[in-house]
Formats: structure tokens, C-alpha cells, sequence
């Protein structure tokens, strides 16, 4: 017994070395071919964001929620955004839109939000079409949008970090420009990598989620990544989830859909807020109640 499990580690061992070592395979019109190893590419892709200084994300975001009592039906929810985003001293400016379908509407689209948004150190500025004047964040409304845009600062490098220990899973190609990584996670892979991510959010960002959610899981990730061959800065990525969560009581299906597009590496200097928001903006009320 000793003897087979000692043969089992080496195999595991081999396979190991094995994905981590492959090269990737070149599309049928490739003639650009790199040599690097997916290991390589990962670790050089790291380097490379966590070395930005600014970077302009445009988002798409599409969930489709179903409530298994069926009473409320299909609701389909997307949003889309465009962010230029500087790392040195934090500073943002968003523009993002929100609209909604459902079944009781025949289909028919209703905006719900478009919001204009400046985050800085000291202060974060918003104005939204309802309002339509500019507005400061209350202390602890501000905290959790700090937190989530600093998750999506981190994004893809903390993506990458994230997906490491998942290596043998990916799948690994090349055009010209990218280096093209497919991965696909199904159960108690996709649940735990769901997990893991909640885990690097900053404490009032999980405190919020646990709040609206009382169990929450992932059932089946897809994602795939184009890494640019020169920079190795990630320019694009999609992803694809199916999750499971109970919301008030109720079971709750949604199947979300995000494509992702990163731009203008290092080229954003600064960010500043113009004066005629600065002198506008009055005070939110707080929706957490005094």
C-alpha cells in the first residue's frame, strides 16, 4: 500500500509540473508563437499589474435572477460602466448604468439608475439621474465603496493570485497579441474559488453581503483571459457564473455574465475633481439611519 500511494504522489507530482510547464498551444492563423510556459506567463502577469500606476476598465454586467416560488419570475438586471482608475494616491472617476427587465414588464426595459461618481482619499462624489445634483458619501456608506473599488483596483492582478492554486485546471492558448487562459470550475471548485474571493473582501464589504445574503454559493465558473504577449497586462476577460443564494427566506437562481476590458496602462496621471462639484455637492442623508 506504502509502495501505491508513493506511485499516486509522483504521478499527482508529474501532472503538476507537467500543466505548469505546457506551452501554449497557437490558434490555427498564429505565427506570432511564444515559448513561455503558463507558469511564466502567470508570474510575469502578476509583475506586470501590480506595477500599474492607472488603468481605464469599461464593464458589462448581465444577471438573470429567478425566485423558485415563481411568483415574481424572471428579472433580468445589467449594467455597464467605464472607470479611469489612478493607484497612487486612490482616485476614481465612474460613470455607470443600470437598467432591468422583467416578466411582469412584457419585456420591456426600465433604467433604474445612471450614476456619475468621483472617489478620492478624503471624499467620494456622486450624482445620480433621480437626484440630479452631486452629493457626498456618509463615513460608513463611504467605507464600503472604498472597499469595493478597491477590489476592483486589484482586479485582474488579485483575480490572478486568486487563480494560481487553480493552474491545472486551465486550459492554455496564443494568437499573435494574447496569451489566451480558459478555465472552467464546477461545484465544490466553483463554490470554493466563490469562497476564497468573498474572503479578500475588507471587512465591511463582507459584513454587507452577509447581510443581505444568508447562504450563497457558486455551482459552475467560467472564465477566460487574453494577456497581452508584450506587456503581459490583461486587456481582456470574461466570466460566466451560475449561483445558487437564499435571499429573505427564498431560494434564488442567478446566472451572471461579465466581460471585462482593460485599457490605457500607466497613461492616467491624475484625477481631479472639478471645482463645480467640490462647491455644489451637499451632504447625503445616511441610509443606515443616525
Amino acid at each position: 500500500m506504502k509502495k501505491f500511494s508513493k506511485v499516486l504522489a509522483t504521478a499527482a507530482l508529474a501532472l503538476s509540473l507537467g500543466a505548469c510547464s505546457m506551452t501554449a498551444s497557437p490558434e490555427d492563423d498564429a505565427k506570432n508563437k511564444s515559448d513561455l510556459t503558463l507558469k511564466e506567463v502567470f508570474t510575469n502577469s502578476q509583475k506586470a499589474d501590480s506595477e500599474l500606476s492607472s488603468v481605464h476598465m469599461d464593464m458589462e454586467l448581465t444577471q438573470v435572477s429567478h425566485d423558485e416560488s415563481a411568483e415574481e419570475g424572471t428579472m433580468n438586471m445589467s449594467t455597464t460602466s467605464s472607470t479611469d482608475l489612478v493607484m497612487d494616491p486612490m482616485t476614481m472617476y465612474q460613470t455607470s448604468s443600470v437598467n432591468m427587465k422583467m416578466d411582469e414588464l412584457d419585456g420591456s426595459e426600465l433604467p433604474l439608475a445612471q450614476v456619475e461618481m468621483y472617489l478620492t482619499e478624503q471624499e467620494i462624489y456622486m450624482k445620480d439621474n433621480i437626484q440630479n445634483e452631486w452629493t457626498t458619501v456618509p463615513n460608513e456608506m463611504a467605507d464600503l465603496l472604498k472597499d469595493a473599488a478597491l477590489q476592483e483596483s486589484s482586479l485582474p492582478e488579485n483575480q490572478l493570485k486568486q487563480l494560481e492554486p487553480y493552474l491545472d485546471d486551465f486550459t492554455f492558448k496564443q494568437d499573435d497579441d494574447n496569451f489566451i487562459l480558459q478555465l472552467s470550475l464546477e461545484e465544490e471548485k466553483a463554490d470554493q474559488l466563490l469562497k476564497e474571493g468573498m474572503a479578500l473582501m475588507g471587512d465591511e464589504l463582507q459584513s454587507s453581503f452577509q447581510g443581505a445574503m444568508e447562504d450563497i454559493s457558486l455551482s459552475k465558473m467560467d472564465l477566460k483571459m487574453w494577456i497581452d504577449k508584450e506587456s503581459f497586462h490583461t486587456v481582456k476577460m470574461d466570466i460566466t457564473q451560475k449561483i445558487e443564494m437564499t435571499q429573505d427566506g427564498k431560494k434564488v437562481k442567478v446566472d451572471q455574465t461579465m466581460n471585462s476590458g482593460f485599457s490605457k496602462f500607466n497613461e492616467i496621471d491624475s484625477i481631479e475633481v472639478p471645482a463645480e462639484v467640490t462647491e455644489s455637492a451637499v451632504e447625503m442623508e445616511s441610509p443606515f439611519g443616525q
